[in-house]
């Protein structure tokens, strides 16, 4: 469809200059008018997606925002807007950008009004408002609307819930079923067999994730959690030395406390 537009646009510059060349250049001004107008939308957004790619989430919400303000928008950009906001801690932003696409009664973006409400449960999480965020997420998985994000996302949720550890392990392990190599999943796995003590399956899990050099705190983490209670403590040493480099945002899931507070112990033991 774009392929015949853009067609009929050069035939339309084609042929009104050669009826008139003045008219040609009124009609090509028209033109690119509309195309500016129509894709400004799309351009700053596609600026946002690699200011966000390279880390840079301030300068992503910046050019979301210029995108947004067209008011011009498609849902899926105001989706990426809203996630944006929340590596920048816009939570109740975020939340005022996603409402409206949920509540749209239309069923033809159906599948786009189920990934805003995936967004808002992080969203509700973050407010504080876990029951919401658990129930919300656990409506979209019941009704068939299932991706790895959701299967990392509901682990998460059921881990610090405090829920039965067995129930949560098994959901953790269904979601590994699902996708073996997502971070999120193998790192809310981990975590249920250090939590059931199971500390060899917790490494295992842990240094899967860590051969991929990543770049989220959380994998050094409960990484160097599980060295310590294997004895490892030097390798447990070695693994906190890299969250420093590692990306920080407001959707990161360990304090900069807590990562002070293991290097102690870590240190304490090494002494």
């Amino acid at each position: 469809m774009n392929f015949f537009y853009a067609l009929l646009a050069a035939a339309a510059i084609f042929f009104s200059y050669r009826f008139n060349l003045y008219f040609g250049i009124i009609v090509t001004a028209f033109i690119v008018f509309y195309i500016i107008y129509r894709y400004i939308p799309t351009y700053w957004a596609v600026k946002a997606q690699r200011a966000f790619a390279a880390g840079d989430f301030k300068e992503a919400k910046r050019l979301y925002k210029k995108s947004y303000d067209t008011n011009r928008a498609k849902a899926q950009i105001k989706i990426n807007y809203a996630y944006t906001l929340m590596r920048t801690g816009d939570f109740d932003e975020a939340e005022q950008i996603l409402n409206p696409i949920v509540r749209v009664k239309t069923t033809k973006k159906d599948n786009l009004k189920k990934s805003a409400k995936q967004q808002r449960c992080m969203v509700y999480y973050k407010q504080g408002r876990l029951d919401e965020a658990m129930e919300d997420a656990m409506e979209l998985f019941n009704d068939g609307y299932r991706n790895t994000q959701m299967y990392g996302m509901i682990g998460y949720f059921k881990l610090i819930s405090g829920g039965d550890i067995d129930e949560t392990t098994r959901f953790c392990e269904e979601a590994y079923d699902y996708n073996s190599d997502d971070r999120d999943i193998m790192d809310n796995l981990s975590i249920c067999y250090y939590r059931k003590g199971e500390y060899d399956k917790a490494a295992e899990l842990s240094d899967k994730i860590i051969a991929d050099a990543p770049k989220f705190v959380e994998a050094y983490y409960h990484g160097a959690q599980i060295a310590v209670k294997r004895g490892e403590y030097k390798k447990a040493a070695e693994l906190m030395t890299h969250i420093d480099s590692c990306r920080w945002s407001n959707m990161t899931t360990v304090s900069r406390e807590e990562v002070d507070e293991l290097n102690k112990q870590i240190k304490e033991r090494l002494s």
